[in-house]
């Protein structure tokens, strides 16, 4: 009897236990999948993979100087606030100055900045990975940036999902040819080719000369005067590759040399510019008159294509909903109003959207 008492109590106390443990809240790993298309379709929607809110601190956002950078920085802000208010985001997030960063505080919430690469290289590395997104490029840590690292991943990626393997390069030798070095070095690395010329204002008899129509205009000539009849006759223009990018950091210019290219029968070619050193209104007329692809961030926000206040807003935006995703231990392709985001353990990968 009492040995039956005994087990009562025993298996009584194991079960009152059990019930009573509180239960560790454990973050499950949400994937989000990839779709197969380069183009804005929307912003991912975050609420169809995470069911509730697992984060429960601040998001501590890190601004340059107002004053210096009164215009970016409002847009900033604008484009942080929009993305809380339309994920129902419930967290406080609170704004800090970059130069006075607590990196205590910080590291017991989620950090979201700074942007100043100074600052940024010198706390790489000092924050937990999933409690921080650095907005300038960094190595440790997740970060996303307005560099033209994303956009030279993104042409990239589309030449060589077209296999393309030759290119036509036209720079602007009027400019700082920083951002063609960059893009020129990653696609001659891979045993790729590319035909390149510099021309400066006034130019047209060197894009000609380019793209061949010079000789296809010789050798015309020569027919005419040995005929004697009157001949029809339309330049051709080389067809040893079939795309072409101009590197300029005035979007004048850009339209200049594009119309230069239709002038000259170069009316096939698919022609692309990066757009990171570009900092004006983009002109909606001139990119379509001359059907010129933009690599670039979508243009799928109220500020459209006003460059300046567009990108500060979309950065805002996507630094909100990353660090979100982040936080919440999502993990796939997420995107946003700059571009395509692909967050694995280990890094974080953007892509700039070809518009």
């Amino acid at each position: 009897m009492f040995k039956k008492k005994f087990l009562q109590l025993f298996i009584l106390t194991i079960i009152t236990g059990c019930s009573s443990a509180p239960k560790e809240t454990i973050s499950k790993i949400k994937f989000v999948p990839a779709v197969e298309k380069d183009e804005f379709i929307g912003i991912t929607k975050i609420d169809d993979y995470l069911e509730v809110n697992n984060y429960r601190n601040k998001f501590i956002v890190a601004t340059p100087d107002h004053k210096r950078f009164s215009e970016f920085h409002n847009f900033y802000q604008l484009g942080i606030l929009a993305a809380k208010n339309q994920l129902k985001i419930t967290n406080e997030v609170k704004f800090v100055n970059q130069d006075n960063l607590n990196l205590s505080e910080a590291n017991k919430n989620f950090l979201i900045g700074p942007l100043s690469g100074e600052i940024v290289s010198k706390i790489d590395g000092l924050l937990l990975k999933n409690q921080a997104l650095l907005l300038n490029d960094a190595v440790e840590n997740y970060s996303i940036s307005l560099s033209e690292k994303s956009q030279i991943f993104a042409l990239e990626s589309y030449l060589l999902q077209n296999e393309i393997e030759r290119l036509g390069f036209i720079e602007d030798e009027d400019n700082s040819g920083e951002q063609n070095r960059a893009f020129k070095r990653k696609w001659l690395s891979e045993d790729r080719d590319a035909v390149t010329i510099g021309i400066k204002k006034n130019s047209s008899d060197r894009i000609e000369n380019f793209l061949d129509v010079a000789e296809s205009k010789s050798r015309f000539q020569m027919i005419d005067k040995a005929s004697f009849s009157d001949l029809e006759f339309v330049p051709r223009a080389r067809k040893d590759f079939s795309q072409i990018v101009i590197f300029t950091d005035e979007l004048t210019r850009l339209y200049e040399i594009a119309s230069l290219v239709r002038f000259n029968y170069g009316l096939d070619y698919e022609i692309f510019s990066l757009t990171s050193n570009f900092d004006k209104k983009v002109d909606e007329n001139e990119v379509s008159l001359h059907n010129i692809r933009l690599v670039d961030h979508t243009y799928e926000n109220k500020y459209k294509n006003d460059l300046p206040k567009s990108r500060g807003f979309c950065l805002g935006f996507d630094a909100m909903l990353i660090s979100y995703a982040i936080a919440n231990n999502i993990k796939g392709e997420i995107r946003g109003l700059l571009g395509i985001y692909k967050i694995s353990d280990d890094n974080l990968i953007s892509k700039s959207y070809i518009n």
